[in-house]
């Protein structure tokens, strides 16, 4: 059985016609592309936002907390409303851990800026509030692992 081949003749200028709906044709996707890389880059912006919206609020009411802790005078007969101050602080502390740890706050850069921050309320105050039974009872699992991550990265990178 032959095999046959058909041999088309070159494409030459004369055989490719555009007429005006190819043009708008070209003309409306070109528009499309532009629209879906504004959309993308605005949902990428309100991504950023949101976080540093949501940083913010946990920030604030975490400051809030430190100055009523400052207003407490020293002296164990106030120890008890010293430790719930600083309960609410360590929830607020375990609220913005969650939302690192879960990546709801992935900017890199909010991270690098709480991190010594949490290595200083890890180190100073949570070894120092929270009692060895709320210690294995994983009161604050959020923050116990981000401290530990954060503590791995740092002897990793020395």
């Amino acid at each position: 059985m032959p095999i046959s081949k058909i041999i088309l003749p070159p494409i030459t200028q004369d055989m490719v016609v555009l007429t005006t709906s190819d043009y708008i044709q070209i003309i409306v996707g070109g528009i499309y592309a532009a629209a879906l890389f504004y959309t993308v880059i605005t949902f990428r912006r309100s991504k950023k936002l949101d976080q540093f919206t949501q940083t913010n609020i946990i920030t604030s009411s975490w400051r809030d907390a430190e100055v009523e802790l400052e207003k407490i005078p020293p002296g164990s007969e106030h120890d008890i409303s010293r430790k719930q101050w600083v309960y609410r602080i360590f929830n607020d502390i375990e609220w913005l851990c969650f939302l690192i740890n879960e990546k709801f706050i992935s900017d890199r850069k909010i991270r690098k800026q709480f991190e010594p921050t949490l290595i200083e309320y890890y180190e100073n105050m949570f070894l120092k509030y929270v009692s060895n039974d709320e210690k294995l009872a994983k009161r604050y699992p959020e923050f116990v692992k981000l401290y530990q991550v954060i503590k791995l990265q740092h002897s990793s990178q020395k």
